[in-house]
C-alpha cells in the first residue's frame, strides 16, 4: 500500500511520510557497494509504497544521482508518481561552514545553475523537485542573492522547491532562515539521539509552512547495527575514520546511548528500526528519509508508516534521557 503522504500546512510541498535516502548507496565513503542491489533497494522502497527519493551531487561525487537517473530512463522509476531531492556541493568543499565563511565562497548563484543542470542531466529528468543547499551557516540568514539563481531555475521550470540542508550537531541553524519566508523545505539530523529539533526547528517550520525532511534517522546505524565499542568497520567505511578527527569517544557513546534506548524501543512490540521511525513520524515532520542498500532492511522500514503511533509514555521517557544528557545530538557524517 503506498505510504502516506505529509506536507506543511500551506506548502506546495507533499511527499511519502518515509522516503528513500541514498547516500549509503555512494559506493566510496561508505565502502564498497553493488550497483545492482543498491537499484534493487531503491526498487523495494518504491514497492513497498514511498514516492520520495533523497539524492545528492555529492553521494559518489556523482554517482548516485547517475544510478537514480538509469532507473528513470529504463523505467523503474516512475518520474510522474515519485518526488525527488537533490542537493548541490559547496563550491569551496567546506562542510559546517564558520560564521566568517561568506556565502558567495560556497553558493554563487552561477554556481547553483550550472549544478542544478549537471545533476539534471545525470538523473536524466527534466525537473528536479526539491533543490538543497548541502551545507549552510545561520550567518547567512541576510543573504538573499542566491536566491536569484534559485528563482531562475523556478522560472525556467527546472526545479520545484528550494531549501536547505544544516549541519548534524546544528540544527537550529535552520531556524534564521525559516523566519525569513525564503525557503520551502529544510533537512535536519532528527533522530532518538538528536531531539533538539523538537523544540526549535519543526515549531517556527510548522508555522512559516516549510516542509522538514529528517536524515540520519538511525543515527548512522548505531540504533540498529548492534555495535560494540572495539567493533572495526569494513574498509572504506567512513565510520571507522571520519568520527575519530571530530570526536575521539564518538563510537563508545554511540554504543552507549543506544543500550540507554533500545530497551525503551523494544518495549514498544516493534523493531528498534521500526520504532526510531515511528518515534520522528509522530511529530510534525514532512519525511523521514532512512538509508540502507539491503531490499529487505528497507522494507521493514518502510513500514513504521502502518504501525500505531507509540504510547505518549515512551516518548516521555526518551524525551527525559534527551533533557538530562544522557543521549546526545552527535556527529554522523552527513555530508
Amino acid at each position: 500500500m503506498p505510504v502516506k503522504e505529509r506536507s506543511a500546512a500551506g506548502s506546495s510541498i507533499k511527499l511519502s511520510e518515509l522516503g528513500i535516502g541514498t547516500w549509503e548507496l555512494s559506493g566510496d565513503v561508505w565502502g564498497s557497494k553493488d550497483d545492482r542491489e543498491s537499484k534493487q533497494a531503491i526498487a523495494a522502497g518504491l514497492e513497498t509504497g514511498a514516492t520520495y527519493i533523497d539524492t545528492a551531487a555529492g553521494y559518489g561525487s556523482g554517482h548516485v544521482e547517475t544510478l537514480v537517473g538509469e532507473m528513470i530512463k529504463s523505467g523503474d522509476i516512475d518520474r510522474r508518481s515519485s518526488q525527488i531531492s537533490t542537493k548541490i556541493l559547496p563550491k569551496n568543499l567546506v562542510w559546517a561552514p564558520k560564521p566568517d565563511v561568506p556565502i558567495s565562497d560556497v553558493y554563487p548563484g552561477e554556481w547553483i545553475i550550472e549544478q542544478t543542470h549537471r545533476s539534471l542531466e545525470r538523473l536524466q529528468t527534466d525537473f528536479i523537485d526539491i533543490l538543497f543547499m548541502h551545507t549552510w551557516s545561520r550567518a547567512w540568514a541576510a543573504e538573499d542573492e542566491w536566491l536569484d539563481a534559485v528563482a531562475e531555475l523556478k522560472r525556467d521550470g527546472l526545479i520545484g522547491g528550494c531549501g536547505i540542508s544544516v549541519p548534524d550537531e546544528r540544527p537550529d541553524d535552520a531556524n534564521t532562515f525559516i523566519a525569513t519566508g525564503k525557503i520551502d523545505a529544510v533537512q535536519v539530523v532528527f533522530n532518538v539521539f538528536q531531539q533538539e529539533p523538537i523544540w526549535t526547528v519543526l515549531p517556527l517550520a510548522k508555522k512559516h509552512d516549510v516542509a522538514v525532511i529528517a536524515r540520519s534517522p538511525f543515527s548512522s546505524g548505531a540504533l540498529v547495527q548492534g555495535w560494540t565499542p572495539d567493533m572495526t568497520f569494513p574498509e572504506g567505511d567512513w565510520r571507522g575514520s571520519w568520527p575519530k578527527g571530530v570526536k575521539p569517544r564518538w563510537l563508545e557513546d554511540q554504543c552507549e546511548m543506544a543500550e540507554a534506548v533500545k530497551p525503551i524501543l523494544s518495549a514498544t512490540g516493534l523493531s528498534v528500526a521500526q520504532a526510531s521511525l515511528r518515534f520522528i513520524l509522530d511529530y510534525s515532520i514532512t519525511s523521514a528519509i532512512p538509508g540502507s542498500g539491503n531490499p529487505a532492511h528497507v522494507r521493514e522500514n518502510l513500514s513504521s508508516g502502518d504501525a500505531d503511533s507509540l504510547d505518549a509514555a515512551v516518548h516521555s521517557e526518551l524525551n527525559r534521557l534527551w533533557t538530562a544528557g544522557t543521549i546526545v545530538g552527535t556527529y554522523n557524517g552527513s555530508v
